[in-house]
């Protein structure tokens, strides 16, 4: 199932230069007025190094702003531009497409089964990694 979300996103956001994890990191900076990039890095699945690639790839596409933090001068926060934000909104468009092509394969009594499984799974990883700790 994984492949195929993979595939369904990429393909979307294709023509827009992006990727999914590149969509990933977008729509998680315009669910904040600003954010530092040390808390982006806590929000997402993915290695700094990886993060840092993203960021710097974001700004380059002029999708987001990034600004030393007056805090921790090797920081930055950041924040989305507008064309950030009409791209933000394509890719949760995307993700809701994928959803609805999804949802067709199952009933909705087995759409509520399945989610509750993957909570239930998801609380056992998070307990698992130690990520109720922090």
């Amino acid at each position: 199932i994984k492949k195929y979300f993979f595939r369904f996103i990429d393909e979307r956001l294709s023509p827009i230069g992006g990727s999914g994890p590149l969509g990933f990191y977008l729509v998680e900076i315009k669910k904040h007025d600003k954010i530092k990039m040390n808390q982006l890095v806590d929000l997402t699945p993915y290695h700094k190094s990886h993060s840092t690639r993203i960021v710097s790839r974001l700004f380059d596409m002029n999708l987001i702003n990034k600004e030393t933090d007056p805090e921790d001068m090797r920081g930055y926060i950041l924040s989305i531009t507008e064309k950030g934000r009409e791209t933000a909104i394509l890719v949760e468009k995307a993700h809701e497409d994928w959803d609805k092509l999804e949802s067709q394969a199952l009933t909705k009594d087995e759409i509520i089964i399945l989610n509750k499984l993957n909570e239930k799974t998801y609380l056992f990883l998070k307990k698992h990694f130690e990520e109720d700790k922090k």
